[in-house]
């Protein structure tokens, strides 16, 4: 694939006869990349170099997408996947760890908070996605797209990755999308897509989220055009005890876009 790939050591574990990329890199307590919707690695790591100088940095290119395997024969869902990050943490021996992530990886850290909260020490997420109505009708509609659908609709939805405001805004996308034309060839990366898609819209999960007690941080892109900075009032509404900070001139991928800045607040949270 033509795309930025990361400058961190790649290794290769076999997952139940899928063969899943991971970089592991850094010492310390372990921290877990979640990437977002239809993501892989390279989505968060210009922040690892100022993090794996305390911290065990860990990210894996979750089933479906990224440069892992992409079986079509699984009911990709944020459920699923969810608890797959848990159980790809026990395969990795670790009891208890910190979760970064944002988009659909900052559902995922959520409901990974809801799901196990004696394992997760601390969370930090970037505008996740589920704060809004569940829209049973529309998540009819996108679990029913043929999977080679996946190519336009990640095109219209990179329009909002990051912010417009940034110079390196139309080069970065372009460099994104080569990675989206090359796994839109592969079935399973738009059944994971439009699988997740439609199992976000198909609950309300504030209810959920208001249920999690672990320590969190939520950052969220002043310039964030695709989930705007009041979802992100929403849920520190919802979770009273954690704590919020909008981070300028970035938009929605805050941690690739302000990654020193990001990651002080995050070492700072962490402690």
């Amino acid at each position: 694939m033509g795309f930025r790939r990361t400058r961190f050591d790649e290794s290769w574990l076999d997952y139940d006869g899928m063969r899943l990329r991971v970089v592991d890199t850094g010492r310390g307590d372990p921290i877990l990349f979640p990437h977002g919707l239809g993501g892989k690695i390279e989505d968060n790591d210009l922040i690892f170099p100022f993090l794996a100088d305390r911290y065990r940095v860990i990210s894996v290119d979750q089933p479906g997408s990224g440069l892992s395997d992409k079986p079509v024969g699984i009911d990709y869902t944020v459920e699923w996947l969810a608890d797959f990050l848990l159980d790809f943490a026990s395969r990795l021996g670790l009891e208890s760890f910190h979760l970064i992530g944002g988009s659909q990886g900052g559902l995922l850290t959520l409901l990974c908070c809801e799901k196990a909260p004696e394992r997760v020490r601390r969370a930090v997420v970037y505008s996740p996605s589920g704060v809004w109505d569940a829209n049973p009708a529309l998540a009819g509609v996108v679990k029913r797209l043929p999977p080679h659908a996946v190519r336009a609709f990640m095109r219209f939805t990179s329009l909002f990755w990051n912010s417009p405001a940034r110079p390196d805004y139309w080069s970065g996308r372009a460099q994104a999308l080569e990675f989206v034309d090359e796994a839109s060839q592969e079935p399973g990366f738009g059944r994971h897509v439009f699988g997740c898609v439609a199992s976000v819209f198909s609950e309300d999960f504030r209810p959920r989220f208001a249920r999690i007690t672990t320590p969190l941080l939520i950052l969220w892109g002043e310039h964030d055009f695709g989930m705007p900075v009041s979802q992100g009032q929403e849920l520190h509404r919802l979770i009273p005890h954690a704590q919020f900070e909008t981070i300028p001139e970035a938009g929605h991928n805050v941690l690739s876009e302000r990654p020193r800045l990001c990651a002080a607040k995050i070492k700072k949270f962490l402690g």
